[in-house]
């Protein structure tokens, strides 16, 4: 199964602890049962994505964290500076090695329509000549991919445009909405992105095709694919899919019953992310039992002791 080798790597990922790095807080679960450091990603209003020691990314519904740690995302000091992290802007490199200043806004698909009207390129309705220099370039290079046609110039791109007539061309594209830097947002095919920024940016796409008729399920996915930009840019070494966190089986656990962390992938033919699932019990197998009950058509991918 593709997920088997990849995920127990990230398993044993997490449950490394290396020492003498400094992280913002410490997180726990309701009853407080369960604590991890972490540094705040992103979040919004039901969902936090934070960044363990380790640097790998988890993402925790906020109904599952102690009534501290909401009353913390609450906090102007948390808002101010979601909203500073929000407004910077990223780089993206191409596979042609031009650099993409953006934010990433969403998964999305979208047309890319091609008109020549009062001989006169147009670009979505919008004059090709008015695009901010970037937009232009990033035009040219789609452009070029889609009709494997070297496009460098304007010029270039209205001899071409001729052979159209009055009848638009139109090219569906998939990949990520950008904000770019003059404001104007476009839509940024996958093929476009070097391997080591594509890493960053697909995972996700699948489960947001999966889930295209839920505005809250493609909301979802897009937070996600923005708070792994948002971590990526800030430190490159974090280029990892995140994994979800769940907390809700801990319940009332006081510490008293072990809690483990059952690691899970998504099964054949199911869609879904990996999993971390916290589960109080007496012993591993107990806890991979339970953890599998829970999210059928999920499959073991490791379990480790989480508490004494």
């Amino acid at each position: 199964m593709r997920y088997s080798i990849s995920m127990l790597l990230l398993f044993i990922g997490i449950c490394s602890d290396p020492t003498g790095f400094a992280f913002g807080r410490t997180w726990s679960n309701t009853s407080g049962a369960y604590q991890f450091e972490a540094e705040v990603i992103s979040f919004n209003d039901s969902m936090v994505v934070l960044k363990k020691p380790t640097g790998e990314l988890v993402a925790l519904e906020l109904k599952d964290l102690s009534a501290e740690d909401q009353e913390y995302v609450r906090s102007q000091e948390a808002q101010d500076a979601e909203r500073k992290a929000a407004g910077e802007m990223q780089t993206w490199t191409a596979r042609d090695g031009m650099k993409v200043r953006g934010r990433v806004l969403a998964f999305g698909r979208k047309q890319l329509i091609v008109q020549r009207k009062f001989r006169t390129v147009f670009i979505n309705d919008k004059q090709f000549s008015t695009l901010t220099p970037l937009h232009q370039k990033l035009v040219l290079r789609i452009l070029s991919k889609l009709e494997d046609q070297q496009f460098e110039t304007e010029k270039q791109l209205d001899q071409w445009t001729k052979k159209l007539g009055a009848n638009p061309k139109s090219y569906p594209l998939e990949g990520v909405l950008l904000e770019l830097e003059s404001g104007d947002e476009i839509g940024v095919p996958f093929f476009l992105f070097s391997p080591e920024d594509l890493a960053v940016l697909e995972p996700g796409w699948e489960l947001w095709k999966e889930r295209e008729e839920s505005n809250a399920s493609r909301e979802h996915e897009s937070f996600l694919v923005r708070s792994a930009a948002r971590a990526y840019q800030q430190d490159r070494r974090v280029n990892q899919q995140i994994e979800m966190l769940k907390l809700e089986m801990l319940g009332a656990a006081t510490g008293v019953i072990a809690i483990w962390q059952v690691g899970l992938a998504p099964g054949p033919g199911v869609f879904g992310r990996p999993m971390s699932v916290m589960v109080p019990a007496q012993n591993s197998e107990i806890a991979s039992q339970l953890a599998l009950q829970r999210y059928p058509g999920s499959v073991l991918v490791g379990v480790r002791r989480a508490s004494r």
